[in-house]
């Protein structure tokens, strides 16, 4: 009998790895921005998903061998649901329960927000109830991936997920929703393990797409009456990039403080046009660039300025916004954003009256009808 031979594969460097995650949350982030447009995009979540953080066979998720070799904190701020406790006589002939996990920072009436291990809640947390079965977020990751995904397209599916294919939250399947969420805190402990390996290890991130980390801001206002001291417009966040801008107006002007992590990055301050009369509109655009980490910033000052600001990689689809309501000092012309760099001529078309024919009423694209000229 002839002895078993040595696994002749090579083991693979950090630095492969690395580069083998950047790819991973690229397809990722992608799918997952497409997600609105259609469900289809949850088979590639899914699979992506399982190679990221579950154990599958013999091996570990590559987020979690990343995160253990490179000693990152796959810490996240959530509101975390108890699991269900199957032995209660309220949970008797239970069929359906979802309990989804939420951001910390949007209050939950039943729930106190904590810290708390990511790969834990992957594990451990129940996802939902599905034929009185609970499914924890691994179990219904793979199983998805498994079942109804890209990894392998099976002709009969488990009952559980059966059942879930035929119940409808808002027109839409209820484990959606939850890989959707599992999607973007693993984008987040993702972006500090690149974070990580950028510092410690000189990584730098291959090209994938040309607007890859860049965005535009664009913000018009009416000036009503001016503001005795600085009053908050808008606030930009990202939980991936763990950024925050916030905008204000002020007597002379705008004044944004971008941080990072909790950190202070940078603050501009654009001056109002000197002939600025009550009522008039005015416009302040900023442009990030991730690749070269410099912000431009332009506006009706015709003032064109470049400067260095270290925010990472930030993501346009990833972004979220607040905004303050019109009152008695501004009223909103438009806020908009782009997952491009607006150019000089983008811009002075958006100057333009009703901003260059960029926005198109609803009656106009009526009437274009299905095959528009």
């Amino acid at each position: 009998m002839k002895p078993m031979s040595a696994d002749p594969r090579v083991s693979k460097s950090i630095e492969q790895k690395v580069l083998d995650l950047d790819a991973h949350l690229f397809l990722l982030r992608s799918h997952l921005h497409e997600l609105r447009n259609s469900p289809s995009h949850l088979k590639v979540i899914a699979a992506t998903l399982r190679t990221l953080v579950c154990f599958s066979g013999k091996v570990e998720g590559l987020l979690w061998r990343l995160t253990e070799e490179l000693s990152v904190d796959d810490g996240v701020f959530l509101n975390v649901p108890g699991d269900l406790d199957m032995d209660n006589p309220l949970v008797k002939d239970i069929s359906f329960m979802i309990a989804p996990i939420s951001r910390g920072g949007q209050p939950h009436p039943a729930f106190e927000p904590h810290r708390v291990s990511l790969k834990g809640v992957i594990k451990e947390v129940q996802a939902l109830v599905a034929m009185g079965k609970p499914l924890t977020h691994q179990y219904l990751i793979s199983a998805v991936a498994q079942q109804m995904g890209t990894s392998h397209e099976a002709d009969k599916v488990e009952p559980a997920l059966n059942q879930l294919n035929s119940i409808f939250i808002n027109g839409i399947e209820p484990f959606v929703h939850v890989l959707a969420m599992d999607a973007e805190l693993t984008l987040e402990v993702g972006e500090r393990v690149l974070e990580c390996a950028e510092r410690k290890m000189g990584f730098v991130r291959p090209h994938h797409s040309q607007d890859q980390g860049n965005l535009s801001v664009v913000v018009c206002v009416n000036v009503k009456q001016m503001v005795s001291g600085p009053t908050h417009l808008f606030c930009l966040g990202s939980y991936v990039a763990s950024i925050e801008i916030d905008c204000y107006l002020t007597p002379t002007g705008f004044e944004l403080l971008f941080t990072k992590h909790g950190s202070l990055v940078m603050k501009s301050v654009e001056m109002f046009p000197e002939t600025l009369q009550l009522g008039d509109g005015v416009m302040y655009v900023f442009s990030y660039c991730s690749r070269v980490q410099q912000i431009r910033t332009m506006s009706d000052n015709d003032e064109n300025k470049i400067v260095s600001c270290n925010l990472g990689w930030v993501h346009a689809s990833e972004l979220k916004s607040e905004l303050v309501e019109n009152n008695d000092f501004f009223e909103w012309g438009h806020f908009l954003i782009f997952g491009r760099l607006l150019s000089s001529s983008d811009v002075r078309q958006l100057m333009e009256p009703n901003a260059g024919g960029l926005f198109i009423s609803e009656e106009e694209l009526l009437a274009r009808g299905a095959f528009p000229e």
